[in-house]
């Protein structure tokens, strides 16, 4: 190390201050150098250990959803159990209800209760809120209570209503959907398929134009693979539809088997009848129109019409234009 200073201060021996620099700076590389070695695992191990706390992160996320849902379904189970037992038939007639609305799930009944319990609760919450904070001072206690307790029964009814009206726009979907289907039938039958596979096909087709009548579609396929014949799947399809036109179709096919007649003349027929049908149901909304229009031309047209009449002579009267 000697004999290296020597060398380097006979390169400039006026000075040892550029020796000095070069040491120096040999001396900061060196100190450097396993700290810019050792940065890379550091970052390896930051790395790892930001996957690890996001690997818990993802894993308690989904732990917690599991707790919820957990809790969800428990509550909903007793709701159902505990109705089931208390008024059965109530819960069968809900449970085809709401199959016939769309909600196939089975806890769709406990589902219903809790909604509907729910809703009794916030509505009579909201109906007391409202008496503390804008109730007139006059208001005695039992108009304020008969308040409360009118929001509660109104909420209570309401998820009825709301299953009711479902109820109807997935009838009016089915309605309008199965005359579709039976055309589609026909052009299967004329291809050479079998019932159970012209069923298959036409409910992939209408997935998209009316996707309720094609799940209970694939749902007929379903029972038709599992074993069920078709004279009974078509009846718990006519039972979840709750539509005469497809009890007619289960009957038809029941016939046209027992006689032996062509099946896809008579699904040609039957198609026809149904578009008729509907075209007359169209033809008696339309006649129907004017009746219902009557109500609202005379709540709302023929005052302004009188009005607009009687007034200029009530004016005239007034300020003695007749004199």
């Amino acid at each position: 190390m000697q004999g290296l200073v020597e060398f380097l201060a006979s390169l400039a021996p006026t000075s040892l201050m550029p020796v000095a620099v070069l040491l120096l700076a040999l001396g900061s590389v060196a100190v450097a150098w396993p700290m810019v070695t050792a940065k890379g695992d550091r970052n390896e191990v930051k790395r790892r250990l930001k996957l690890d706390h996001g690997a818990v992160a993802v894993k308690s996320e989904p732990l917690q959803k599991k707790n919820t849902n957990a809790v969800r379904e428990k509550a909903v189970k007793r709701a159902q159990e505990f109705y089931a037992k208390s008024d059965p038939e109530n819960v069968a007639r809900l449970r085809m209800k709401l199959i016939q609305a769309g909600y196939m799930e089975p806890r769709a009944v406990g589902t219903f209760f809790i909604i509907r319990f729910s809703a009794l609760i916030g509505c009579a919450i909201g109906a007391f809120v409202l008496n503390r904070w804008l109730a007139s001072a006059e208001a005695t206690m039992t108009s304020r209570w008969a308040f409360v307790i009118l929001s509660g029964v109104a909420g209570y009814f309401l998820p009825g209503l709301v299953l009711t009206q479902k109820v109807r726009e997935k009838m009016r979907e089915y309605r309008n959907g199965f005359p579709d289907f039976m055309d589609l039938m026909i052009v299967c039958s004329d291809a050479g398929m079998s019932m159970e596979a012209g069923i298959e096909r036409v409910s992939k087709e209408l997935a998209k134009t009316y996707p309720a009548l094609s799940q209970n579609l694939q749902l007929v396929s379903l029972e038709l693979r599992a074993g069920r014949s078709l004279d009974d799947a078509l009846k718990a399809l006519a039972e979840r539809l709750s539509l005469d036109e497809v009890r007619s179709f289960a009957t038809l096919l029941q016939q046209s088997k027992e006689l032996g007649t062509s099946l896809s003349g008579a699904l040609r027929v039957f198609s026809d009848e149904m578009r008729h049908k509907r075209m007359s149901l169209a033809e008696e909304k339309a006649h129907a129109l004017p009746a219902k229009m009557s109500i609202p031309v005379t709540v709302c047209i023929l005052p302004v019409v009188l009005m607009i009449a009687i007034i200029p002579i009530i004016v005239k009267m007034t300020t003695g234009g007749f004199h």
